[in-house]
This record gives structure tokens, sequence and C-alpha cells, in this order.
């Protein structure tokens, strides 16, 4: 059970890189927002048939939620959505690449955040894995421009002071915003954490379908209708995200959300597997330096737990 977090957060890493090929592919039919949409909407009836499953058919005990754990469910979910609006927004600059770049500070945030306001003290081995792997995160975002090491850590230097790199550093606090209010609403859940996980799931999902769907009717009413015109096409989408929604929680019931995400940074490895293999993309030197050093960083986050 010690270990169990470990190959969770792995299933669910590799569960989220298949969903975002997914909406990748549905970009060109349904827009950017609507693509993103499709994690959510179409995650929803995947999961409240696993709810119904587990809690119905196998008679599995529905835990209490108590309000600390709705309400940490809700900051969770909300987070979510301000995450994916904001990278929408990143997007539109012209030197996006620096503010996607540092989004991926999402765990040193959640570190910081579990440190100072949650008590919680880290090894220093898992300490440095983790800042090791933010920077590999940030490193291999910039890697496929160049050739050169040196030019791309002259190109994360220059970007430091931009308003795209602003962005992404704010991303990235609100995402560990909700990797953090998950693992809170989880541990607050009285009851078998697979029962709390599932639960957590479909309340989660569901809060994020209707948020960031009454944004999107309001404000990409044409992506909103393409999300539903084109809706065999995206429930792939939907059955990855729903796995990967309940991998996250069940991980973040068993681990801190910093150790649970610094592993799950594996995803980023996964999605350029997928890339080569799926969308023909070369790899580039640089990034196959990055991803030695997030290979070593996830590494040493597992070795300080075992």
């Amino acid at each position: 059970m010690d270990y169990l977090w470990i190959f969770v957060a792995i299933f669910a890493a590799a569960l989220q890189t298949f969903r975002s090929a997914f909406q990748k592919r549905m970009i060109p039919d349904i827009g950017k927002f609507g693509a993103t949409y499709i994690r959510f909407i179409y995650a929803l009836p995947f999961t409240f048939l696993i709810f119904i499953f587990w809690f119905f058919v196998l008679k599995n005990e529905i835990p209490k939620l108590n309000n600390l754990a709705i309400f940490y469910c809700f900051i969770g979910a909300l987070c979510q959505v301000l995450f994916t609006l904001l990278l929408m927004i990143i997007f539109s600059y012209r030197n996006f690449a620096a503010g996607i770049a540092f989004s991926k500070t999402e765990v040193l945030f959640a570190a910081l955040i579990e440190i100072f306001i949650l008590n919680i003290v880290f090894l220093p081995i898992i300490n440095f894995g983790i800042i090791l792997g933010v920077f590999a995160v940030i490193f291999l975002s910039v890697a496929k421009e160049t050739t050169n090491i040196n030019d791309v850590l002259a190109k994360i230097s220059k970007s430091f002071f931009t308003f795209s790199t602003l962005f992404g550093v704010l991303t990235g606090l609100i995402l560990a915003g909700s990797t953090v209010g998950y693992r809170m609403a989880i541990i607050n859940v009285e009851g078998h954490i697979l029962d709390a996980t599932i639960y957590l799931s479909i309340l989660a999902v569901f809060i994020q379908s209707i948020m960031m769907g009454i944004w999107l009717y309001y404000y990409k009413r044409n992506e909103f209708r393409l999300v539903f015109q084109f809706w065999k096409q995206s429930l792939p989408a939907g059955i990855c995200g729903s796995g990967a929604t309940a991998g996250w929680f069940l991980a973040f019931a068993l681990a801190t959300a910093a150790e649970v995400r610094a592993v799950g940074q594996i995803e980023l490895i996964f999605s350029i597997i997928i890339s080569i293999i799926i969308f023909k993309e070369k790899v580039q030197r640089t990034e196959i330096f990055g991803i030695c050093m997030l290979i070593i960083s996830i590494l040493l986050v597992i070795y300080a737990r075992i």
C-alpha cells in the first residue's frame, strides 16, 4: 500500500496523456476551448457510471462528505477551470511558449503550499527532486525550438520578465491550488479511500462541467455547440479523463500532492512518445537531455519514498 500511489500516479499520467492527445485531435473540429471542455463534459457520464456501479451494484457504502471536504473539492475544481482558461489566454501571446513553460511550476507551488500552510516536511532528496523536475519540464517546454542547450537556457532566462511568463507562473500557482485542494478534500472524507475517490471524482467533474459549460456557452457559443455536435469523436477523451481523475484522487489519498504530481510529470515523457509515434514529430537532442533530467527527478522522489 505504501508504494501503490506511485503506480496509480503513473497510470493517471498515462491516461491524461492519451486524453490530451484526443483533445489535440479535436481542436480543428471544435476549437481550443471546445477541445478543453470535452475533458470535463464527456468524463461526466463515465464517472457517473462508475459511481452507480460501485455504490449501487457492488453495494459499497457511500461516504459522508463533511463541509470541509466539499469546500476543498469545490476549490480544486474551480482552480482547475481557472487554470484551463488562463492557459488559453497564454496561447494568445506571441511568446506563449515561455508562458506554457512556466505554467509547469505547479509542482513547486504545491510543495510550497504544503510546506508553509500545511506544515508538511519533505526529505531534502524530495525537495531536490521536485526542483530538478520543475526545471526539467520548463526546459522541455522550450527545448523543441533549438538543438543547443545553451540556447534553451538563454531563452528561459530572457523570458523571465514577460506578461506571458507572469500568466504562466499564475497558472502554475492556480493548478497547485487545485491539486492541494483535491488532496485536502479526500483526506477529509471519512470511509474507505476507494469510496472517497469515486464519490469526489463525480463531484469534481460535475462542478467543472457546470462552471466551464456556463463560461463556454456565454463566451464561445459556437464551440459549445460543436462540442455536442462532435460527441462521438469526443468520447475517448472523456473515458481517459474519467479514469485520470479517479487516479489522481486515489494517489492524493496515499501521498502528498507535491509527491504525486512530481511523479505524474512522467506525463511529459509519455506526451513526447505519443508525438513521435502518432503525430510523427521529431525529437531534438535538447529534448533528450530534458527527458533525462526529468527521469532522474522522478526516480529521486520515488527513491526517497521506498
